[in-house]
Order: C-alpha cells, then structure tokens, then sequence
C-alpha cells in the first residue's frame, strides 16, 4: 500500500477525464492543504470518516484559509472560495499511529495521531487553469448541473 502514494503520471487524456467528472462529487478542503493537493505535495488526505468512493473527485475550497499554515509551508496568497480542480482517489485506508506517522511527510499535520481517522490516498491530480468561484459544502457531494456545466467548460493545466 505505501508504495501507491506515489503519484500516477500526469493526466493526458483530457476528453476522458471530462466524461468522468461528469458525474463526479466534490470535496471541499480547506486551504493551503488543497494547492498541497495539486502541487503533489499532499498525497493523503485526513478525514475522520469514510467513503465507499473511488475515482475523480472535484476539488474545492472553501472562502478561509489556515495563513499560519499556509506561510509555514512557504506558499504565497491563495485562491479561496471555489473549484480548483479535481484529483483521483484511489483508495481511503483506516488509520492507525504507526501508519499515521509513516504517512505523516505526505498528509502533513505534524500533530498526534487521531483515533478514527482515514488517509484518502489521492493518485493523479489535474489543475483548472483558472479557478471557479462558486460556494461548497461539507462532506463529499454531488454537483448541480449548471456547476457541471461550467466545470466542463473550463480548461486544465496541460491542456492544448
């Protein structure tokens, strides 16, 4: 399992990623830790509960973010409040404390272990070129079609 932390290839295939995202859900992860998401540095997320979900997801942020965190990890002012992306989830593990501190240099929180938590692994990430604004929700849910519509008509890092 630890060797899936590492990063799938970039995406390429931008017609079928658009078709996957069609039906995708969304999550919504609060800054710096979702631009982490996407520069490839956060490769797990922390959530304390599950999901039966895997494969794309919408990546969003919500309008606040952590600035002590985001100034530790050296990252200039972020967007907030809005649809950055999207990411694969390829699989969430239960945690325990030697997994989390094995874990810990790819889902970052330098604190403790806690009790009933989930690495999400997150394997290819693709990156709009320009973020949407749009509010969230909490947990993982489902987009409303005029969302979808925008989503799709916008382009992602890479793409010609």
């Amino acid at each position: 399992m630890d060797q899936d932390l590492r990063m799938s290839q970039s995406v390429t295939d931008f017609a079928a990623l658009r078709q996957q995202l069609a039906s995708a859900p969304c999550l919504s992860i609060r800054q710096p830790w979702a631009e982490l998401i996407l520069r490839g540095r956060k490769k797990v997320e922390l959530r304390f509960w599950s999901t039966r979900h895997r494969g794309w997801t919408w990546l969003h942020t919500g309008k606040t973010a952590d600035e002590a965190a985001r100034e530790e990890f050296g990252l200039p002012p972020l967007f907030t409040g809005g649809f950055l992306g999207a990411f694969l989830l390829r699989d969430v593990v239960s945690l325990d404390d030697e997994r989390w501190d094995a874990w810990r240099s790819v889902h970052l929180d330098a604190g403790p272990f806690q009790v009933d938590s989930f690495g999400w692994v997150i394997g290819q990430v693709a990156e709009l070129s320009h973020p949407l604004a749009a509010p969230g929700k909490r947990g993982l849910y489902a987009l409303e079609a005029p969302t979808i519509l925008q989503l799709s008509a916008r382009q992602f890092v890479g793409e010609i």
